[in-house]
């Protein structure tokens, strides 16, 4: 970006071209940092636990978006993996991100539910909906990697996800985690917070 401004600055018939590429590799950037960012694990799941954290950021986007949220939650016992427990607050935040950036939805639906020894994550909206398929196919090829994302987290952790949605007919994201040995872990090793230098 600096080579282009300078260029920029002695080369101004340039400039469009110039500005075009800037943004572009600003564009690149961003895509990075979000991506560097979701792979860490959030520190609100380890100051309030997963109910709390949801609840709180389900609260956030409602109120920076607009829509009305309802949240509901069983208490968790016993506290699942952690790995798990950042699966499951990632994919919601992408979902609420996709429901922010895509679905123009007026109410939309979380659930958090402990059914013996599965952990069950629900976010329903009534926005425009998609054709599941067609976006699927479009992010195997790279062109958006949402719901791809979404689904490796799960996987990754031996879980199940199950995405229904229609145009016109909202979104239903239903994902389960096996609590199975949900011990947690004796030793665990965790990406290391970015500093500020990193960034």
């Amino acid at each position: 970006m600096k080579i282009n401004l300078q260029a920029a600055q002695r080369t101004p018939a340039a400039l469009a071209a110039y500005l075009e590429d800037s943004i572009s590799i600003v564009d690149r950037t961003l895509q990075q940092v979000r991506n560097l960012s979701l792979d860490l694990r959030p520190a609100l799941l380890d100051d309030l636990g997963l109910v709390a954290a949801l609840r709180w950021y389900v609260d956030r986007q409602a109120q920076r978006v607009g829509f009305t949220a309802q949240f509901a939650a069983d208490p968790l016992e016993p506290r699942p993996r952690l790995d798990i427990e950042t699966a499951c607050f990632r994919v919601a935040q992408e979902a609420l991100t996709n429901i922010t950036r895509h679905a123009q939805a007026q109410q939309v639906r979380v659930e958090l539910r402990q059914r013996d020894l599965e952990l069950h994550l629900l976010i329903r909206d009534d926005g425009k909906g998609f054709d599941v398929r067609a976006v699927q196919e479009r992010a195997a090829q790279g062109a958006s990697a949402g719901l791809l994302g979404m689904q490796e987290r799960v996987w990754l952790v031996g879980g199940q996800i199950d995405i229904e949605s229609a145009p016109a007919r909202g979104t239903e994201i239903r994902v389960r985690f096996s609590l199975r040995n949900s011990r947690q872990p004796s030793a665990i090793h965790l990406q290391p917070e970015m500093s500020k230098a990193d960034c």
